[in-house]
């Protein structure tokens, strides 16, 4: 074995046959480098020359014996952890645990047996080597993980929380975006930043995921100190112990406040684009450019009450005044004519719902497909009976089944250039006896319990 790879053990005795003797026997296995010292004096001076594995210590030595001289080098922070096999012809039971006593990790009676030495010197350097090799792997596990700590910190929005959900750390960008102090935080539940336009499933989601050991992910909107809203995405680990157990918990979350306000200007905008589309297709067949926003806010109010998604209800918000955008193709002969329509144009009026569809269809944008579906679907009936591709029941998407009642609804309670407004009696007539035929049951059902509130639309948004 190369020597600079061979262990250190330094021999304490003030009898020199005995060095002489252990020496020999561990130098028979040529994996060791053997020191050797008189005097306990001596020995914890070669401590400072070298680093070593193992020290072998005689007892009965002048001035400081072996007990003392292993209190010395035990309690200087440098040599603690170097193993000490006392080497003693006292062979009493007395001795043997004033040994261990006094932190020696083991005891080797004179005469000693060579094997014995051999085997017990290779048990303890192997422990030590091994310790050594895992304190070191420690060591430098927490040098990376306060490196790792260190950038988490700088990069991202950081909290942890005990079992219960009580705030245990929070890092600086934390403390910024939420404009709370850290003692503020501290000890609270996470409700402190909670926005009340978050639903209550999401966070009910949030803790069946987590406490099931899994990772919850998501976009959710906080409330700041002073009521601003920010947005952060979310991700939360449960950490476990050695046993499995959930010890705590840890989010990491970074601020997308810029990037949602971004997203919410961009549908602001198309939202005002189709509007302002809706607004010219009612120009043109000279009908008030109220109805589009009555029928955007009558399909708001339906397609809450229907139980649909946030997502889906700002759709269809923002999509349904484009219902009748096919009619810009619709020649004025037809679209502005006074009286009934031929059977010949009564087709050819149909046709507003194909180009509705083609207009929008081919975009890449998820509200403008919505648009397209809302232009093709909106005449469709719940029997079966509409067009134009005679749909039946839930084959028409809940968009056009919302956005058909409402369209109707909103033509009958006002006057339009070729009718009278109808009574709202004569109209909640009308829808009932469409129910299960025109409309689907449910919507009529939810439009009829809820009449004060759609009413409530119509003389808001009435000339």
């Amino acid at each position: 074995m190369n020597k600079s790879h061979k262990s250190n053990i330094l021999i304490i005795d003030d009898n020199a046959k005995n060095i002489q003797l252990a020496a020999n026997v561990l130098k028979s296995t040529d994996n060791y480098n053997i020191f050797f010292a008189t005097s306990g004096e001596k020995g914890i001076e070669q401590l400072a020359l070298r680093s070593y594995t193992l020290i072998l210590l005689d007892i009965n030595m002048p001035e400081l014996d072996g007990y003392e001289t292993a209190d010395i080098i035990k309690s200087d922070e440098k040599y603690k952890k170097i193993p000490i096999i006392f080497l003693s012809a006292n062979a009493n039971k007395s001795s043997i645990r004033k040994g261990f006593v006094h932190k020696g990790e083991d005891y080797i009676t004179k005469p000693f047996d060579e094997m014995e030495l051999i085997h017990r010197v290779k048990t303890h350097v192997e422990l030590f080597l091994s310790k050594e090799k895992l304190q070191k792997e420690v060591d430098e596990t927490k040098i990376l993980l306060e490196q790792y700590k260190k950038i988490v910190d700088i990069s991202s929005i950081v909290s942890k929380t005990d079992k219960k959900g009580r705030i245990t750390y929070v890092n600086d960008n934390f403390c910024k975006v939420s404009q709370y102090p850290r003692e503020e935080l501290i000890g609270k539940n996470h409700n402190i930043i909670k926005s009340p336009n978050v639903e209550k499933d999401v966070f009910t989601n949030m803790w069946k995921t987590i406490k099931n050991k899994s990772i919850w992910k998501g976009t959710i909107e906080n409330r700041a100190k002073d009521g601003s809203a920010y947005f952060v995405d979310a991700i939360i680990m449960p950490i476990l112990n050695l046993n499995g157990e959930i010890v705590e918990y840890i989010s990491l979350r970074n601020d997308m406040t810029q990037e949602v306000k971004f997203k919410e200007e961009i549908l602001s905008t198309q939202s005002e684009i189709l509007f302002t589309l809706g607004d010219l297709g009612e120009y043109r067949s000279k009908e008030t450019g109220e109805h589009v926003t009555r029928v955007a806010r009558f399909s708001e109010l339906l397609a809450k009450l229907y139980g649909c998604t946030k997502e889906d209800i700002l759709l269809i918000k923002m999509a349904s005044p484009m219902h009748d955008i096919g009619k810009i193709i619709i020649p004025d002969s037809i679209l502005l004519k006074e009286g009934s329509l031929t059977d010949e144009e009564f087709e050819f009026m149909k046709n507003h719902t194909k180009y509705g569809w083609e207009i929008f269809n081919k975009s890449k944008y998820n509200l403008l497909k919505t648009a397209a579906l809302i232009a093709y679907e909106h005449h469709e009936k719940w029997d079966g009976t509409g067009y134009p591709r005679k749909l039946k029941g839930e084959e028409i998407h809940v968009f056009g089944r919302i956005t058909s009642i409402v369209d109707v609804f909103d033509a009958l309670i006002h006057k339009r250039s070729y009718k009278d407004a109808w009574d709202l009696d004569k109209v909640l007539d009308y829808i009932q006896a469409e129910r299960g035929k025109s409309f689907e049951p449910k919507l009529v059902d939810l439009l009829c319990e809820n009449i004060e509130s759609f009413y409530e639309i119509s003389r808001q948004y009435s000339k």
